[in-house]
């Protein structure tokens, strides 16, 4: 397996075959051929799965990961431990992202990105950082979510947008203002009204 520069793996971990372990950010590409050994490298935690796919050098993943096929962790992020990134999941650089969350099929999350813990998001979920892309200065407005948010299949998240704790988003909504804690975001664009007391609990991740 393509292991670089000085990437830390945990113990009892299994790494595919396949899988890029620390490969090497913009910024490091021309250690390839000339300083290998000055290539930061990754961190994995111990107990992971990591099936094929990339985390690039200075991205930090924790405990019990677990991957699908086909993922991408870029540099600079750092993941909580207890999670699940999902086949086809794209976490672009400097995202910050807590414990125990379970990010489905297609999921992408942009840069700067913070996440909370217990955090659900649906399969091709997408989360948004610049409302004029190409058309203007180049500005991100990173997205924040909270503690036990759940995002549906489908849902796209506008930039610059907080989603409050224990908030909900059903599926195939376009979320365009934050979402008060504990409501559900529903349609396009997505309309709020307040949770069912029988929905304001943690999500069940980790347990």
């Amino acid at each position: 397996m393509p292991i670089f520069g000085n990437s830390k793996i945990g113990n009892s971990c299994f790494i595919d075959s396949d899988a890029l372990i620390g490969y090497p950010h913009n910024a490091e590409l021309d250690f390839l051929k000339t300083n290998p050994e000055n290539i930061t490298g990754c961190e994995i935690g111990d107990n992971s799965k990591i099936r094929p796919g990339s985390i690039y050098s200075t991205a930090k993943v924790g405990n019990n990961t677990r991957t699908g096929h086909n993922f991408l962790i870029r540099e600079n992020t750092v993941i909580g431990n207890n999670c699940l990134i999902g086949t086809n999941v794209v976490i672009d650089n400097n995202c910050l992202i807590g414990d125990n969350c379970s990010f489905q099929t297609g999921a992408y999350i942009p840069t700067g990105s913070e996440i909370g813990d217990r955090v659900f998001l649906g399969p091709n979920a997408t989360l948004t950082n610049d409302k004029t892309p190409l058309r203007t200065e180049y500005l991100l407005e990173k997205i924040t979510i909270e503690d036990d948010v759940t995002v549906g299949a489908n849902a796209t998240i506008m930039p610059g947008i907080t989603l409050g704790q224990g908030s909900f988003v059903a599926g195939g909504s376009v979320v365009t203002k934050d979402i008060p804690a504990w409501h559900l975001a529903k349609g396009c664009p997505a309309i709020f009204v307040e949770l069912p007391e029988s929905l304001k609990k943690p999500n069940r991740l980790g347990k």
